[in-house]
């Protein structure tokens, strides 16, 4: 008698919901019975004899309880609007197949599509300075430009700006949760989660209303990097998080990138330290294409459209053009007061302006009123 699919999976999500259940006992079990079902079907003797199966174990296990947890957790899902793919799905992404931790079920809010087999995972500090938002804005859009997924955390500072830099341009971009989807954290990215589903996808391999405690976040790093051709870290200090994600993308075989900074920043630390042991510099997204084949097909493809494409570049005049001038290279930001001293103009005479620029999405107004050039 066959196996019957809808129950099979019901088993593997249930077996997914046992909190000592990981990857490798997981797989112990399946060598050993062949199915889910046939796991639950097991009485909690014959479980426990398994490897590593203690009988503590086996008797959370054993029974038929499991699949009426399974049950309500799907029902969760769906009516969260969540989808469950487990690891014998057809939709199970291939790139968590070819790591040897891969999670036993994903939780997807939004699609997975086969455009994001061209992504780039870009992680980083949750205390950015104005010269790693710009940096990572920048990237998000140059990524966007030529068609290709960003990966990245959903967490506060530098993934928060790739998700909005992505969405922003209209393009794909995964983040993968440490924690529940029926969990909003931070919870200032609510929002913002909703754009996400909308233009790509929230990942998780936790159950829907598990919270984002500490020790998740190092399970999610390594599918951030498994779902990502390369790994881009912008801005860290030497304890990091964005660090463990570039140690599990060399460990599965990926490349890492690096975005140098200034020397006297504590944020430059892990970024340099990264160069030293061997990842590459990188200043632009035409770094990364370089180094990896199907991205630079990406990129001559782009390259190819934009030819075809007439060449729109905005005219600034007057006290536009200027302001414009003097924040070209200035990542830090620089004041009204500070522009007006320059430009030799008063407050009244260079505000107009400012909020001209800024509806244009030509600048953008810091905290502490400083404006930036975004990166266009």
């Amino acid at each position: 008698m066959g196996i019957c699919l809808e129950q099979e999976r019901q088993a593997i999500i249930g077996l997914s919901l046992v909190t000592e259940i990981g990857p490798r006992r997981f797989k112990n079990l399946m060598d050993r019975f062949g199915s889910g079902s046939a796991v639950l079907a097991a009485g909690a003797t014959e479980i426990a004899a398994v490897e590593d199966i203690l009988p503590r174990i086996a008797g959370k296990i054993a029974g038929p309880r499991l699949l009426d947890e399974a049950g309500r957790e799907i029902e969760k899902a769906r009516a969260s609007g969540a989808e469950i793919i487990t690891c014998a799905d057809d939709g199970y992404p291939e790139a968590f197949r070819n790591i040897p931790d891969s999670p036993i079920v994903i939780y997807v809010r939004g699609k997975i599509s086969e455009e994001d087999s061209l992504s780039v995972a870009i992680v980083g500090t949750r205390h950015p300075t104005s010269y790693g938002r710009a940096a990572a804005e920048r990237f998000s859009r140059e990524f966007a430009d030529c068609g290709v997924t960003t990966v990245s955390g959903l967490a506060r500072g530098i993934d928060t700006e790739v998700h909005c830099a992505s969405v922003s341009a209209g393009a794909r971009t995964i983040a993968v949760l440490g924690n529940g989807l029926n969990r909003h954290y931070p919870p200032e990215n609510r929002k913002l989660e909703d754009k996400i589903v909308r233009q790509g996808a929230l990942i998780s391999e936790f159950a829907m209303d598990v919270s984002p405690d500490r020790g998740n976040f190092p399970r999610r790093n390594r599918l951030i990097s498994a779902f990502s051709l390369a790994t881009l870290v912008v801005e860290a200090d030497e304890k990091s998080g964005a660090l463990i994600t570039a140690k599990y993308s060399a460990e599965q075989g990926k490349d890492v990138f690096a975005l140098p900074g200034p020397v006297f920043s504590i944020y430059s630390r892990g970024p340099h330290m990264l160069i030293k042991q061997g990842a590459h510099l990188a200043e632009t997204a035409s770094d990364i294409f370089e180094e990896i084949k199907p991205l630079a097909e990406a990129l001559r493809k782009s390259r190819l459209k934009a030819d075809e494409r007439p060449m729109e570049l905005p005219a600034f005049e007057g006290v536009e053009e200027k302001i414009m001038e003097m924040l070209e290279n200035d990542f830090n930001g620089v004041s009204a007061d500070r522009l007006s001293a320059a430009l030799k103009l008063s407050p009244a005479e260079i505000f107009p302006s400012l909020t001209i620029l800024e509806i244009k999405g030509f600048i953008r107004c810091l905290p502490g009123k400083a404006y930036i050039r975004n990166i266009k």
